[in-house]
């Protein structure tokens, strides 16, 4: 095959890893300028994603869903319900804690799937894990230690870190699923479940879905195309020919250009020891994925 054409192939994935990247870095300050509760941004950000992708996945994979067996159909429900999880508790801390702080503590879910796989799977951890962990919590000793007296800002910082927990559950719960389901499929009924999960938590909050102003709504909107419609479906679609560690070491762009965003468009910037607790964590999490730890393989699909 020509190797110019073959380039020009390998461009494009870059580019589209990229475009994925700076999808996801709109995330934070979507939600900062929805200004809403948690609960309604988080539960009309799935539910406006879900709709398209069931759409598609209703009209041209409906067959897939036949294959599934009761055991796949329980982690399908478990991935479904950690991933309303992970965006009801990361929604929450945003409104508490700095965008750099919120968006560097969600994004150590890769080490929380390391120590999982350690002690409940008894898979044997790496080197590079424990040095990863250890940089990681000197990063997270400095954010918290930033917050003390401001209890505020350790509540959002305590609901990242669920976020990035139950982030972690949905990573492990949906990879066997995934292997049986294509991207549209599965991503169309994870968020669906996750939708309807938070719709009931809404519910029982006794909040309501109407009465924010017309701009959170838009925001909200943008936040389900850009960040979660365009931003995984790009690293999804890169996943297909880049390697895993490659695109998981990519993702660790989104807290930079979301800290970025932030000061940029919201005038908030980051704290000398927040910028710098939020780089070891980032590193805690970069040393861990070149030492061998994927949380993803070609098949799986991206959180």
């Amino acid at each position: 095959m020509d190797r110019t054409f073959l380039g020009r192939v390998a461009s494009h994935e870059w580019i589209v890893l990229l475009v994925g990247v700076a999808a996801l870095s709109w995330a934070a300050p979507l939600i900062r300028l929805a200004d809403s509760p948690p609960l309604v941004v988080a539960s009309l950000r799935m539910a406006f994603a879900a709709l398209p992708l069931l759409a598609v996945s209703g009209l041209r994979r409906r067959e897939e869903l036949s294959l599934l067996e009761r055991r796949d159909v329980a982690l399908l429900l478990l991935a479904g319900l950690a991933l309303a999880a992970h965006f009801g508790f990361w929604v929450a801390s945003l409104q508490d804690t700095s965008i750099a702080a919120s968006t560097a503590i969600v994004a150590t879910q890769p080490l929380i799937v390391g120590l999982g796989a350690w002690l409940w799977l008894r898979e044997r951890p790496t080197r590079a894990l424990f040095i990863a962990i250890a940089i990681a919590a000197a990063g997270a000793l400095l954010l918290a230690g930033s917050d003390l007296g401001d209890g505020v800002s350790l509540r959002g910082d305590a609901f990242a870190a669920l976020g990035a927990v139950f982030a972690s559950i949905y990573l492990v719960a949906g990879r066997r699923v995934r292997a049986r389901l294509s991207n549209v499929s599965y991503a169309a009924l994870v968020n669906a479940i996750a939708a309807i999960a938070l719709l009931v938590a809404l519910a029982a909050s006794g909040e309501s879905l109407l009465g924010w102003g017309a701009e959170a709504y838009i925001f909200i909107v943008l936040l389900a195309l850009v960040p979660q419609l365009m931003g995984h479906g790009a690293l999804t679609w890169a996943l297909g020919s880049l390697p895993a560690a490659v695109v998981a070491v990519a993702v660790l762009g989104e807290p930079v250009g979301a800290t970025a965003i932030g000061a940029t468009l919201l005038g908030e910037r980051p704290t000398l020891i927040e910028a710098l607790g939020a780089a070891l964590l980032l590193a805690g999490v970069y040393v861990a994925l070149r030492g061998g730890l994927s949380l993803v393989r070609r098949d799986d699909e991206q959180a």
